[in-house]
């Protein structure tokens, strides 16, 4: 059997910092990869006067052909959908924004929202918010 020399210590440690160094950059983006919500106004679980818009702040840049919400009326046990809102993408591509044409009634609505950032992968959501 041949006796294979050891490596040092030292070497065997630099090898693994510049192995380190050169994934850093794909662990970060990695880490960061999907658009996730930041915050919301009107925030989840609040409750308000009835808001001229809905704004959903992400972490990232949005993609505006694939974002999207949607918001709903809690009507009973169902639901009814809110219609003839525009949206928008404002504050440098990072926020979703509906703009609401009238006043919303009193009552819980839910928002549910689909934002795609650069990787195309679409993040699904929701939260509730209440009008008095």
């Amino acid at each position: 059997m041949r006796n294979i020399p050891m490596k040092s210590p030292n070497v065997i440690r630099s090898f693994a910092l510049v192995l380190a160094i050169a994934a850093a950059p794909f662990s970060v983006q990695v880490a960061h990869a999907h658009a996730a919500l930041q915050q919301s106004t009107p925030a989840a679980n609040a409750v308000v006067a009835s808001p001229e818009a809905i704004d959903l702040v992400f972490n990232e840049t949005l993609l505006p052909r694939a974002s999207r919400l949607t918001l709903l009326m809690m009507h009973g046990s169902s639901t009814m959908p809110i219609e003839g809102f525009t949206t928008e993408i404002v504050n440098d591509g990072k926020t979703l924004r509906a703009k609401l044409p009238r006043p919303l009634a009193a009552g819980v609505y839910t928002v549910e929202y689909r934002a795609v950032g650069g990787d195309n992968h679409p993040m699904t959501g929701n939260f509730s918010f209440t009008v008095r």
